[in-house]
């Protein structure tokens, strides 16, 4: 049997997973999808620090914006979503084709 090979070990942070995230989306506009390559995590790891800094902004006086997850088949907007992880299925034409949900910090509550 071959053993396979351990999974790569992360790089050294000098700033917290949740800081880099932050500066990550001052940036500009990025799926968790995106996030994830970008901060080294799996993409399920990342929404539960999406949901943690949403929190965090509001009392900074900011707010996570957030473009909402699109059917790719019949243009379906997943608008009334509380959920930031992608949805599986389209309520609408059950459709699996996806378009992630987009996050970005905004300056201010308005």
């Amino acid at each position: 049997m071959s053993k396979s090979k351990p999974p790569p070990s992360p790089a050294p942070r000098s700033e917290t997973v949740r800081q880099t995230l932050l500066e990550e989306l001052r940036r500009g506009a990025a799926t968790a999808w995106e996030l994830s390559g970008r901060l080294g995590l799996r993409e399920r790891d990342v929404t539960p620090h999406l949901e943690h800094l949403a929190r965090s902004l509001r009392a900074r006086g900011e707010r996570l914006s957030i473009a909402p997850a699109r059917c790719l088949r019949c243009g379906y907007a997943f608008d009334e979503r509380r959920s930031l992880a992608k949805p599986s299925r389209c309520p609408a034409c059950r459709g699996e084709r996806i378009e992630a949900p987009r996050f970005r910090v905004d300056a201010g509550e308005g």
